[in-house]
């Protein structure tokens, strides 16, 4: 095994310096033999997470943990529109002021979101030819919603969940000058905040990746949790994450096994934030058997929509209601299994309504 020390990035608040410290461990237990340098920017961080961090590198030896305060370079951007979606926090913000914290001795520092999970030892990325390009990534031109506003001249776009960053070049060529200004002048408009302003600067300049190294999934989804064999890195995607309620089976198993071997083994899983997530979350309850949990996320689901369309569609609460009536006879019966089955039917009928309405979510 090589002796190559690999320097990771992660850019995180207060609330998610514990998923970064369980991708930390998972990144560990794939590279043993290796020496591995977290650096980890924080806008905020909890005195009981610096502890683990600290247990965290005195169980696995191979790991060293540098912390960066990036409160202050947070707060002189522009704050981010208000209609961004909540998964879109201030703290995605950092992994463009992240290359100005870490030390200039760093020659490649490889980027992660947090909310991805490693399959495969990453050596590959630290032996990759940049041949002159600040950054590597993956190509994801489906997540651009208009090349011609970020001035994409070569029609190609990346996901910035993962960047592998030359930092010599990154320097050289002041990315995250270039990247802050386009963000202050034009953060407003970018759907994707920082990574459509990285997109921007860098304007199709990347070395492209095989996508195995960040296959973007949805966690609770099961259309959407596709992987090949030599997937490296999974990366979930829009509101559920390998920590929330819901999560399909074989992604919360391999997720909450390195949340046993971390510091941060009394992790507890995450409500959904989303109705969309909540509705999911139900599914996979209803799958497992978990009557009781498949009926509170299905209600929250109906009054969620219930109260959407209120006045909007009677004919739509009209159905649901009745469904609502079969699956309180079902539970009166003591008949869980039906009952759930008819909330469900009720649940998904406002789903598939509100898609119908919102012809754009689908393709998301």
């Amino acid at each position: 095994m090589s002796e190559q020390v690999c320097h990771f990035g992660f850019g995180v608040n207060a609330d998610y310096v514990k998923y970064a410290g369980v991708l930390m461990t998972n990144l560990v237990l794939l590279h043993q033999g290796q020496t591995l340098c977290f650096h980890l920017a924080c806008d905020g961080i909890d005195k009981a997470d610096r502890d683990k961090l600290d247990e965290l590198t005195e169980r696995y030896h191979n790991a060293r943990v540098f912390i960066y305060d990036a409160v202050k370079k947070l707060e002189q951007l522009n704050p981010i529109r208000q209609d961004a979606p909540e998964r879109l926090k201030r703290s995605t913000l950092i992994r463009i002021v992240l290359p100005a914290l870490v030390p200039q001795e760093v020659r490649r520092l490889v980027y992660m979101d947090v909310d991805m999970i490693c399959l495969q030892p990453l050596n590959e990325l630290f032996a990759l030819e940049m041949n002159g390009k600040a950054v590597a990534a993956v190509e994801s031109l489906q997540e651009c919603k208009d090349q011609a506003a970020l001035g994409l001249t070569q029609g190609r776009y990346f996901n910035a969940g993962l960047l592998v960053i030359e930092m010599h070049t990154w320097h050289r060529k002041k990315i995250t000058q270039q990247v802050l200004a386009y963000y202050q002048k034009y953060g407003n408009r970018l759907p994707l905040l920082d990574q459509d302003a990285l997109n921007a600067v860098i304007n199709g300049e990347f070395v492209e990746i095989p996508k195995r190294f960040n296959r973007l999934i949805e966690a609770n989804n099961p259309i959407l949790v596709k992987k090949s064999a030599d997937t490296a890195i999974l990366h979930c995607v829009n509101e559920a994450k390998a920590w929330t309620k819901g999560c399909l089976p074989e992604i919360q198993e391999l997720y909450w096994q390195y949340v046993r071997q971390s510091p941060w083994q009394d992790l507890q899983p995450s409500e959904p934030t989303t109705v969309k997530a909540a509705f999911f979350a139900a599914t996979t309850a209803e799958l497992s058997g978990d009557y009781r949990e498949a009926r509170r996320y299905y209600v929250l689901v109906i009054n969620s929509f219930t109260e959407y369309y209120q006045n909007k569609t009677p004919e739509l609460l009209q159905a649901a209601r009745r469904e609502c009536l079969a699956a309180a006879a079902a539970e009166q019966k003591g008949n869980n299994a039906a009952a759930v089955r008819y909330y469900g039917l009720a649940a998904r009928r406002f789903t598939e309504q509100y898609l119908r309405d919102h012809p754009e979510l689908v393709s998301r």
